[in-house]
């Protein structure tokens, strides 16, 4: 299975041709929003991030499907 992974601010992978913000990934069926920050290496805490598939915020236990898109950016505190 793919989806679409698009990486926000401080979460953009860094690379040499410059900030990578958007790509696929192949996940195994089955595979949740939690497994997926994990297979991508991102260490921020779950907490500190907003989840959104397909324009809507879900939970980490999430089950993604093919062809989803999924935006993961850190949340905003208003303290």
């Amino acid at each position: 299975m793919k989806v679409t992974v698009h990486l926000h601010t401080i979460l953009q992978r860094q690379t040499p041709e410059g900030p990578q913000r958007r790509m696929d990934v192949a996940l195994l069926s089955g595979s949740t929003l939690a497994d997926l920050i994990e297979d991508l290496g991102i260490e921020m805490p779950l907490e500190g991030m907003l989840l959104v598939v397909n324009g809507r915020t879900a939970p980490s236990n999430h089950i993604l499907n093919e062809g989803d898109q999924v935006h993961l950016m850190p949340a905003i505190s208003g303290g």
